[in-house]
This record gives structure tokens, sequence and C-alpha cells, in this order.
């Protein structure tokens, strides 16, 4: 019997880090996605630092469970540290759970190099990282930098910053806000929320499932959100993404495409597609996966399909005439034949 957790095919899970320090919303997201994940069927796996953090009494019992628990539609929730993270993501891609996302809220003093570093360590080809959100308190920012230096570095690696808490200061400080991040990364998309309220299309792909089948079962944890929201008007507040399409019949030179998932455009958050090489023993089926310079490739045969390429480019602020101008370059050559070692940029990104 088919199930709606099977019925599609699965690829690996994206593993998204959210980070930032005290009060600045990282918990409000986490709450935020949940909710949506009731909305849309998703079947979230989340990891937190701390449960006492979070502002609902059901997932606060529920911490007394050996650290992880079930809930319903599939929210998980773990304590963590770092010996057991790989353990914890591991347990939650078995197939059982049919997790679509997991969501690491990092504590409010946690170094967020270190967390990306212990997730893209993680051997197990059904996890791909999803990038680094940074949660930046609109409201305090010059109060926290004084106090909290390293904040600067902090956004400055992330994958995707959120200007949070934009209603509570004036238009001329949020422009000033959103300067600084952007001093401070030149590349990644920023998104200016209230109450944290982003499109979680931006994050990862929602599922096609019928969410009645998914919320079967006990009360779940996105549904005691909702009830706890009172079906609060949240969904116009999202902050929503933009997306730039390509599609070319012709093969891609493997080198300059790499360049493109190596060295996303500005404004992109992911990059997601199949890819078709005409090169001598890698003719198969690219699947490729793309977020702030770290690329994930699998390979796999075209079947009945006629080879193309196909990618999305998705972010903020995207220039998508550009985006269009770099695929359309990386589209191969008579002369790139001659490049007999550009493959390899693209098979050491390689998942298998």
């Amino acid at each position: 019997m088919s199930d709606a957790r099977t019925s599609e095919r699965r690829g690996p899970v994206p593993v998204v880090v959210v980070a930032g320090y005290l009060g600045s919303g990282k918990t409000t997201l986490l709450n935020h996605l949940l909710r949506s994940a009731g909305i849309t069927g998703t079947r979230l796996g989340v990891l937190v630092n701390d449960f006492g953090k979070v502002n609902i009494d059901a997932l606060l019992v529920s911490a007394q469970a050996d650290g992880t628990v079930s809930l319903g539609n599939g929210c998980m929730c773990c304590t963590v540290d770092a010996d057991g993270l790989a353990d914890a993501l591991t347990s939650l891609v078995r197939p059982s759970a049919g997790i679509d996302a997991i969501v690491i809220e990092a504590s409010g003093i946690a170094e967020p190099k270190s967390l990306i570093r212990m997730v893209t360590s993680v051997a197990d080809a059904r996890l791909r990282y999803g990038g680094l959100v940074y949660v930046v308190d609109a409201a305090h920012v010059d109060e926290v930098r004084r106090t909290h230096p390293e904040l600067d570095t902090h956004v400055a690696i992330a994958d995707l910053v959120l200007v949070n808490k934009v209603d509570l200061i004036a238009d001329e400080s949020r422009r000033s806000v959103e300067e600084l991040v952007a001093q401070l990364n030149t590349t990644a998309p920023r998104v200016a929320t209230r109450n944290a309220a982003i499109d979680p299309a931006l994050l990862f792909d929602l599922p096609r499932r019928d969410v009645q089948q998914v919320r079967s079962g006990q009360l779940a944890l996105d549904e005691l959100l909702l009830e706890d929201a009172g079906h609060a008007h949240h969904e116009h507040l999202h902050a929503r993404y933009e997306s730039v399409s390509f599609s070319s019949d012709e093969p891609m030179d493997p080198r300059r495409l790499a360049r493109f998932l190596e060295r996303p455009p500005s404004g992109c958050f992911r990059i997601k597609g199949v890819v078709h090489f005409d090169v001598p023993r890698h003719r198969q089926r690219f699947v490729v996966h793309g977020v702030g310079g770290f690329v994930r490739v699998q390979r796999e045969p075209w079947g009945d399909r006629r080879p193309t390429t196909e990618l999305v480019a998705i972010g903020r602020g995207l220039d998508e005439t550009a985006v269009r101008a770099e695929l359309e370059a990386a589209i191969a050559r008579p002369e790139d034949a001659a490049d007999e070692n550009g493959i390899l940029r693209v098979l050491r990104h390689l998942a298998d």
C-alpha cells in the first residue's frame, strides 16, 4: 500500500542551520516553519539546543522522553551536542520518518562555523547541507555588536540573512541595518521580516502530499502551534522568494557550470536541477544542489528521458538577466571538447 510519505521519490534531505544571538527571533522562525508545516503537509525534523526557549508546553513535556520525540505529523525535536549530532541527523532521515527537511536551531552563543563544519562532515548520502540562515535583531543590532563583535563574522558567512523585527524600527533605521548587513555580506540574500515570517519554500522544497493524510493520528506540534496562534495572519507576512528558471537542450560545460554553482550570483540562496554533460563516460543525468557555495551532485541514468538541462536559482534580489547570462555562457562550445579535466570540477562534488 502506498503511503503519503513515500509516494514521491525522495532526494537528500536538506539540513538548514538557523543561528543568531539571543532574542533575535530564531525560535519565532522555527515556530513559523512548524505552523507552515501543518498547512502544507511538510514533515520537519527539528534539532534544538535549549528546549526551554521554545514557548510551547507540549514540547517542554516531550523533552523528557530521552531527548527525542516523534509528534504525529513527523516533527521531531532532539537535544543535541557536538558528539550526538551525526547520530541525531542519521536517525531523522530513516525511511520510516519521511522527513522533508531538518532545521537545526543553534543556541544564542553557538559558533555557526563550527556547526556548519559538523553538518557538512556527516557522511550520509541521504543528507545535504541546506545553508546557514542568520537572524539579525534589527531593533538591537548596534547593542549586540558592541557586546558581541563576532556578530559581524557570523553574518559574513551566512547563506541567507533575516533582518528581523523591522516593524519595531523606523524606515531610516531599517535601511541603515540593511546597508550594514550588505556591507558585512555582499552576496547572501537579505530578507526583512516581521516575526521571522518567511516563505519556507525559500529554504526547502514543499512536498506534494495529502495534508489530511499527514495530519491523521495524534495531535501534532504544528497543529498545537496553529491553535496557539488562533490561525493568525502570518501567511500574508511571508517574505517571499524569487526564482529564475533555465533550460537548455545543448550540453553544458562542466568547468563553467561548476564555477556558477560554487560561486552563486548575488542574492541566490539555492540552486537545484538536472544537468546534461556531453563528456565521454559522464553522459549520465547529473542531479545538482547548491547552497552558498556548498555543492552536492548525484549521478543517475536518464532512462526514457531525453538528456537536457533544467536548473532553478532561488533567492531574494536576484538579477534574472545576470543569472541567465551566466548560465548561457556555461553552455558547451566545440572548443570545450579539448578540456579533458573540466569534468573533475563537477565530480569532486559527487555524493556517491
